[in-house]
């Protein structure tokens, strides 16, 4: 008798019509409402305005819609779009986000893949949303740009590393290396020697003729280096995991401010190492914001790097790492450089003085063991060679200039942070918003969802910041006018 009254009440709870609200369904404190409260998302509308006609075709799902399901889906971590719309069918606060009623059919998976191919591929739009997001936050106030800190993370591609082919590739120089190579040439012709990079031929011209054909071609003075090339995705990179794991992957280098707020990104081949990816990223971040310290990883502890952002009157900040190789005895630290003669004194009061200079920059001070005469050290400082040589790169001042900007109490006040700023934003976007690995193809789509993941961080960050202090919802109002 009790189950069957048991039954009846249940029908009656589960067939029952009733007036609600959807507003009233989703609680005040869900992640989806904090973020709706201080994101005014009608901007999406004038960023894609242009894409549409406005009298041609029928209706379109609403864009501000149509961009609220990528950032759900990296907002609730679930890393497929077509996971998330299946739960949106019976997730109130999903509905509540994607402004859907109850009684509105969730559009197909297929909508905003289809509409990316179509009108957004190859636009500036995703970049505009995450640039909107920064901005917005930064009149609020909440942004520290005086230091940023940059760092990079491997994200596996999309590609299986079994369906690969050996490639050989030519190797551009960048406009920095072309910098550099500028002042060897330089340093070599003051020292009376032949330039490593002179492109000209000796009538100065930068063209050859070819022999058979008797056709004007320009040079092609690149070097060639051999890849392995993912047939799957050709955007990714071999990147070496361990001593034994080999994936391809993307690198994704990230800048935020001392608080955790994500001022820009950039996402080049896993293969890339982040000391050559470095620069470029930084002239774009030093366009956009008003930089005096930038705090970076071992990673990007370069002569080059360091020289070029102390050339722009911001301090460069980086950790000590430690010289590779076997140590030796009569290193270069038992060596004392002198400024004014730019030459070394050993410790034994015997001058080395400037040789050479590499092709990778490095300037090679020398001494003939004839000079060395009776020392004590000779043995153990030669070891059978002729020359005692130590080598200083051109920019080295530079790079000793940063380790005395490390060593300064700034340096040792900032560095700490990076655990609880660029090291945090990553350990939050792996373990809750997809950021291990992706599922798209290609540099430029990649770079494209990138910039809606991270501009949802900084959402999720601005929403929980409000919740927790009410008090700052005058500045967003203001921000949003």
């Amino acid at each position: 008798m009790y189950y069957e009254k048991s039954k009846q009440l249940i029908e009656q709870q589960r067939n029952q019509f009733q007036f609600v609200c959807l507003d009233d369904l989703v609680p005040n404190d869900h992640i989806l409402k904090k973020i709706e409260k201080v994101i005014d998302f009608s901007f999406i509308h004038d960023l894609t305005r242009k894409y549409y006609s406005p009298d041609q075709g029928r209706a379109c799902l609403d864009t501000v819609t149509l961009f609220k399901i990528p950032l759900l889906n990296y907002i609730m971590g679930k890393n497929s779009i077509r996971a998330t719309l299946e739960e949106a069918k019976v997730n109130m606060a999903f509905r509540w986000f994607l402004n859907i009623g109850l009684d509105c059919q969730v559009p197909n998976y297929s909508t905003f893949t289809q509409n990316y191919k179509r009108r957004y591929e190859g636009t500036d739009v995703f970049q505009k949303i995450f640039g909107v997001i920064v901005t917005k936050i930064i009149e609020m106030g909440f942004i520290d740009e005086s230091s940023i800190f940059i760092d990079g993370t491997h994200i596996k591609a999309n590609a299986n590393k079994h369906k690969a082919i050996k490639k050989r590739v030519k190797e551009i120089a960048t406009v920095y290396q072309k910098e550099m190579e500028k002042e060897i040439d330089e340093y070599r012709e003051l020292n009376g020697r032949d330039k490593f990079f002179d492109d000209n031929d000796s009538d100065g011209s930068n063209y050859t003729i070819d022999d058979e054909t008797g056709e004007i071609k320009e040079k092609d003075n690149s070097k060639e280096k051999e890849i392995t090339h993912s047939t799957i995705d050709p955007d990714s990179g071999m990147f070496v995991k361990g001593e034994h794991e080999r994936i391809f992957a993307y690198v994704d280098q990230v800048a935020c401010d001392k608080h955790g707020w994500i001022l820009g990104y950039d996402v080049n081949k896993g293969s890339m190492h982040d000391s050559k990816a470095f620069l470029p990223f930084f002239d774009k971040l030093n366009s956009e914001y008003n930089i005096e310290n930038i705090i970076v990883d071992a990673g990007y502890v370069s002569a080059q790097n360091a020289e070029y952002v102390l050339k722009h009157n911001i301090d460069f900040i980086a950790p000590y790492v430690r010289p590779k190789g076997k140590e030796q005895e009569f290193n270069k630290k038992k060596f004392d450089f002198y400024i004014e003669s730019n030459s070394y004194l050993c410790p034994n009061n015997k001058e080395l003085i400037p040789w050479n200079i590499t092709k990778d920059g490095y300037i090679e001070y020398k001494i003939n063991k004839v000079e060395c005469g009776n020392c004590p050290n000779k043995e153990r400082c030669l070891k059978n060679y002729n020359f005692k040589t130590i080598r200083r790169h051109l920019y080295e001042d530079c790079l000793e200039k940063a380790k005395e900007i490390r060593l300064s109490q700034k340096g040792k006040e900032l560095y700490p942070l990076r655990k609880t700023s660029i090291e945090r934003v990553f350990a939050e976007g792996k373990e809750k918003h997809g950021l291990r690995y992706t599922r798209y193809k290609s540099r430029q789509k990649n770079f494209d969802m990138r910039a809606l993941l991270y501009a949802c961080l900084n959402m999720k960050k601005l929403g929980n910041l409000i919740y927790e202090f009410p008090s700052y919802m005058k500045k967003v109002k203001q921000a949003w006018g």
